[in-house]
C-alpha cells in the first residue's frame, strides 16, 4: 500500500461501470485519481451529453478532480477515416484496435503528462506482466519496468485482443484495475460502493456508429461503392451486388439474390469491384499472410532465432486462440501464418493477435489467405 500512496494517476473516465470501479480500486491503493473524459465521437448529441454528464456525476460522488478533452477532429482524422477507406478497398477494418494506439492511450499520456502524473488507466480488460509474464500487483509498478501485456483473468471479457498495438513506453506506465476481476464482481462493487452506474449496459457497438448501423454511415460517407458482378470461384458471373462496402468475407446473408445453394464471401477484388463467391467448403485455410506486424522484444527474439515460431493466434475479438506457427517474408513487416488443420477465412482487416500463454507476443493485421 505504501508504494503507491500519493502516486498521481489519470483514469480514462468514460461514465461506465468498468471505469467507474477502476476508480474506486485506485482510491483504495492509495492512488491519486484524476479523471479524464476524451471526447471522440458519440452517436448522438444525446450520448455525449450523457457519457460526459456520467462521468462529472461520479467523480464528484468520488471526490476526484475530473476534467473533459474534446478530441472530435482528431478523431475523424485518425480513425474515422481510415475506417471508411479500408471499407472502400473491400476490407474489414477494426476501428476499437487503431484508435487504442493512435488515440485513446496517447490522449490520456498527453494529459497525464500536462498533470505531471506518474501513471494512466483505463478500465479495460487486461493485464500487466513482467517480462517473463507472471503478473504484477498494481502496489507494486514503478515507471520504467519492462513489461507484458497479459490476458484479464475473466476471459469472456477480456480486451488484450485490441490493446497489442500499444508501445513499450504506454504499457510500463499503464494500469489496468479490473484485471483480477470478473464483470459480475465489478458491478457487486460499484453497487456496494453506492455508484449509481452499476446496472448500467455495457457498450458493445462502435462509438461512431449511430444506431450501430454501418451500411447507413457508409453510405453517408459515399463508402458503399457501385454494383458490380458476383463471381463464382472459377470467374463466371452469377449475379450483381450492391457494392463492395456491404460485404465481408465469410458473409452468408444479406447477399440480395438466391443463387440455388447457400453461398459466401470468399473474396473482395476491389480494383474490379468483384465479389468471389463460393459454398462454405471453399471459406477454408490452412495459412494467411499478415501485414504491418508488432513484435514484443520477446516475439522479436524468437523470430531472429527461429524459421517458424510456434505460438497462438486469436482471430476476433471474441474468437478463441488457435495454435499457429509464424514465419517472417522477406520484408519483414509480414508473415505467414500457418494452421495445422483448415481454418474458417478472416477478412483482410481484421487483427491476429499472438499469445503465449496469457502473455501477447504482438500482432498484425489480415492481408489475405494463401494457397497452401
Amino acid at each position: 500500500m505504501q508504494n503507491s500512496k500519493n502516486k498521481k494517476v489519470m483514469l480514462g473516465l468514460s461514465g461506465g461501470v468498468d471505469s467507474a470501479v477502476s476508480a474506486v480500486l485506485l482510491l483504495e491503493q492509495g492512488f491519486e485519481v484524476i479523471g479524464l473524459s476524451l471526447v471522440f465521437s458519440c452517436r448522438s448529441e444525446k450520448a455525449r451529453n450523457d457519457m460526459i454528464n456520467d462521468a462529472k456525476s461520479l467523480a464528484s460522488y468520488l471526490n476526484i478532480e475530473h476534467i473533459v478533452y474534446d478530441a472530435r477532429a482528431e478523431f475523424s482524422s485518425k480513425v474515422i477515416a481510415p475506417f471508411v477507406s479500408a471499407w472502400r478497398y473491400g476490407k474489414t477494418p477494426n476501428p476499437c484496435v487503431l484508435c487504442n494506439p493512435v488515440m485513446k492511450f496517447p490522449g490520456i499520456v498527453a494529459q497525464a503528462d500536462k498533470y505531471n502524473c506518474e501513471f494512466i488507466a483505463t478500465g479495460h480488460y487486461a493485464g500487466i506482466g513482467d517480462s517473463e509474464g507472471v503478473k504484477i500487483p498494481l502496489h507494486e509498478r514503478r515507471q520504467n519496468q519492462e513489461v507484458t501485456l497479459l490476458r484479464a483473468r475473466d476471459i469472456r471479457k477480456d480486451q488484450s485482443y485490441f490493446l497489442y498495438a500499444l508501445p513499450q513506453k504506454t504499457l510500463a506506465r499503464v494500469l489496468f484495475p479490473l484485471a483480477d476481476l470478473t464483470k459480475s464482481q465489478v458491478r457487486t462493487i460499484a453497487a456496494e460502493c453506492g455508484i449509481k452506474l452499476a446496472k448500467k449496459a455495457d457498450s458493445q457497438e462502435i462509438c461512431f456508429l449511430p444506431e450501430d448501423d454501418r451500411i447507413e454511415f457508409l453510405k453517408e460517407q459515399n463508402a458503399i461503392g457501385e454494383a458490380g458482378p458476383y463471381l463464382d470461384t472459377k470467374g463466371n458471373v452469377i449475379g450483381e451486388h450492391a457494392g463492395i462496402g456491404r460485404y465481408t468475407v465469410g458473409q452468408r446473408k444479406k447477399l440480395g439474390q438466391s443463387f440455388g445453394k447457400r453461398m459466401t464471401v470468399i473474396k473482395i477484388d476491389a480494383a474490379n469491384n468483384a465479389i468471389i463467391l463460393g459454398d462454405e467448403s471453399e471459406c477454408r485455410t490452412k495459412a494467411l499472410l499478415v501485414g504491418d506486424l508488432i513484435c514484443t522484444a520477446k516475439l522479436q527474439d524468437m523470430l531472429e532465432n527461429q524459421e517458424r515460431v510456434s505460438a497462438l493466434v486469436q482471430l476476433r475479438s471474441q474468437g478463441s486462440a488457435i495454435p499457429c506457427t509464424i514465419q517472417l517474408r522477406d520484408t519483414k513487416d509480414q508473415a505467414v501464418v500457418s494452421f495445422a488443420d483448415e481454418i474458417r477465412l478472416t477478412a483482410p482487416g481484421q487483427s491476429a493477435v499472438f499469445y503465449q500463454g496469457d502473455m501477447v507476443l504482438g500482432g498484425s493485421v489480415v492481408m489475405q489467405w494463401e494457397n497452401r
